[in-house]
């Protein structure tokens, strides 16, 4: 038992260890702030390096390390590294405040000791790199990958002035490639050229080709070879291939831009003369009051006449209510389920009507002894459809088509006011999309100048779109007159139903009254409001007698779980929804390329 216990704790501590070492290690990184590098050549080809790199260190850290490429150039020596004022000593033991260096054919590492915890370090290397320079007969050339492109994070804030062992260099020549948004500064009068760029992206690297006379590096290693003429000529192709990528870089989100422009200037002129010559059609708004009086309206026609839309489930309950109250259905609780039964009072019409069919018919069968058409609602919910499509739903569907159909031909709701709402609409989202995508085209366009003027021009189009589309929505009503009448009727009903418990019995009337609200409450959605008012204002022994058909399916039970008409909208609307899941991814700028300078190895990072 104890030794279970034992290697149980073990294996539990070695886990909770190797999860937080894990998490530890994925929470450590680190950025470089800053890169500054200082090049004095000397007279005899030789290049003494002074680099300041500054870490950010976030997390636990042992130290950092440091490849310098030395293919195709001579050895690497006079090594020291500084952190601040500390000079640390060169060792191979690997303690704090020391470092290694590791010399191989074409490269060396250095690797500093020195631990740093959520803070910022600045590492200084010094050394001499023999052989940077190559005398020609007739030119003396650099060229170096001064960063190259082994650095896995971005460097940020990066000069590099490189100096030369003479002044007033007429001839000098300085050419970069890297980041285009780089920039080169030639000083022929000091013999400098400085490099300059805000961010190098991690595995890019930086290089400088330097072109300039012999006798600036008179001892300079030599080559009895000509190399003027085609350094220029690779640097000047070069240089257009840079200038071309940087004109498209302008040119691309310039174009953009002003297509931009024009279409959402465009579609605000269309759309203005749309409204110019389709004037909304003014209705007298009507104020909502309580309503006591049924509506003109049946309760399947005043849903589509609130909403505008075709009746749904709810309707459709409230539907079969009316006819269970007509006496063409019985509606009956039966164990934890409702059955629905046709009566010989069910006219023709609604006996052919093909929803009541295919539910009656299809889904349910007749009875055994009656021969009348019977369902219950959890035969609905179980009902499955054997093809991709569902029936229920198709005449579902062409019930609700066929009702709302027949709301239309009122003409209650104004196909004018609805184009207009639908152009509106269209205005402001179109051109509000096209706002944005004109602001993030115009940040690229590269002179600020262009920028603030493609920002305000966008805005501006989207301000006019704006005040364009509210003054067509002011006042806009979707109904004709006769709708906003018969809707202020529909809406004043069902604010007295959402209301009814604060009335007094006498302001609604009898019981035969609330009776016929109860189709309407189903429909409107208000059910629950009307019958927790009626059990307030009436007896159990009235509701019995004054509702023999409507009291077994509102007032058994608890209300809102298994009445009719939640229990209807719950599995029919299951029935008619249920369906297969579907499985549907001189000075200047920097040039690009290379001129095949020796470093293109260096980099570093931290561990």
């Amino acid at each position: 038992m104890n030794h279970r216990l034992f290697w149980g704790i073990s294996l539990l501590f070695s886990l909770l260890t190797m999860s937080a070492l894990s998490v530890n290690a994925h929470a450590k990184s680190f950025r470089i702030n800053q890169y500054h590098v200082q090049i004095n050549l000397q007279k005899n080809g030789d290049a003494l390096v002074h680099q300041q790199i500054t870490y950010h260190f976030n997390g636990n850290f042992n130290g950092v390390y440091y490849n310098q490429d030395t293919a195709g150039i001579g050895r690497l020596s006079q090594t020291k590294v500084t952190v601040g004022n500390q000079q640390l000593r060169q060792s191979t033991s690997g303690a704090p405040q020391t470092y290694s260096l590791t010399q191989q054919r074409n490269n060396t590492r250095f690797k500093v000791y020195y631990p740093a915890h959520n803070q910022t370090v600045t590492f200084n290397y010094q050394y001499r790199l023999g052989g940077v320079i190559t005398n020609y007969r007739d030119t003396a050339e650099m060229n170096w990958k001064i960063i190259g492109s082994a650095w896995d994070v971005a460097l940020k804030n990066v000069r590099i002035n490189v100096q030369l062992p003479a002044q007033h260099i007429s001839t000098l020549q300085a050419w970069t490639h890297g980041p285009l948004s780089g920039q080169t500064n030639v000083s022929k009068t000091r013999g400098q050229v400085t490099m300059t760029v805000a961010t190098v992206p991690e595995n890019t690297a930086v290089e400088s080709h330097l072109l300039f006379p012999t006798t600036v590096t008179p001892t300079a290693p030599t080559k009895a070879t000509n190399r003027k003429q085609a350094a220029q000529q690779l640097e000047a192709k070069l240089a257009r291939e840079a200038n071309q990528k940087r004109q498209l870089t302008v040119l691309i989100p310039l174009i953009l831009t002003v297509i931009l422009l024009l279409a959402a200037a465009g579609h605000l002129y269309g759309q203005w003369r749309w409204f110019k010559h389709h004037a909304k059609h003014q209705v007298n708004e009507l104020p909502v009051v309580h309503r006591f009086d049924i509506p003109h309206y049946s309760p399947v026609a005043s849903q589509s006449i609130l909403t505008r839309q075709a009746p749904n489930t709810k309707a459709f309950s409230a539907w079969l209510l009316e006819l269970a109250a007509a006496g063409e259905l019985q509606i009956i609780p039966e164990a934890d389920t409702y059955r629905l039964t046709e009566t010989d009072k069910l006219t023709a019409v609604h006996r052919k009507d093909p929803l009541l069919h295919f539910m009656f018919n299809v889904i349910g069968q007749p009875d055994s002894d009656t021969h009348l058409s019977t369902v219950t609602l959890a035969e609905i919910s179980d009902y499955q459809p054997t093809g991709d499509s569902n029936p229920l739903l198709d005449h579902f569907d062409d019930w609700a088509d066929q009702q709302y159909q027949a709301v239309t031909e009122y003409n209650f709701f104004d196909k004018l006011n609805q184009q207009i709402r639908v152009h509106a609409h269209l205005l402001l989202w179109l051109n509000f999309t096209l706002m944005i995508l004109g602001i993030l085209t115009s940040a690229f366009m590269g002179h600020s100048a262009w920028i603030s003027t493609g920002i305000i021009l966008t805005v501006l189009i989207f301000g006019l779109s704006l005040a364009v589309s509210l003054s067509a929505f002011w006042g806009l009503s979707p109904y004709t007159q006769a709708g906003e009448e018969a809707v202020a009727e529909v809406k004043g009903f069902k604010l007295m139903m959402t209301d009814i418990g604060q009335f007094d019995r006498s302001q609604v009337g009898d019981l035969i009254l609330w009776e016929q609200l109860l189709p309407y409450a189903v429909s409107l959605g208000v059910a629950k409001q009307v019958i927790k008012a009626m059990q307030t204002e009436f007896t159990q022994a009235e509701l019995i007698d004054g509702l023999s058909i409507y009291y077994p399916l509102f007032f058994y039970g608890n209300f809102g779980t298994n009445t009719f008409s939640t229990q209807f909208d719950s599995d029919f609307g299951s029935a008619i929804t249920s369906s297969d899941s579907s499985i549907s991814g001189g000075s200047g700028g920097f040039s690009s390329g290379s001129s095949g300078g020796f470093g293109g190895g260096s980099g570093g990072g931290a561990f």
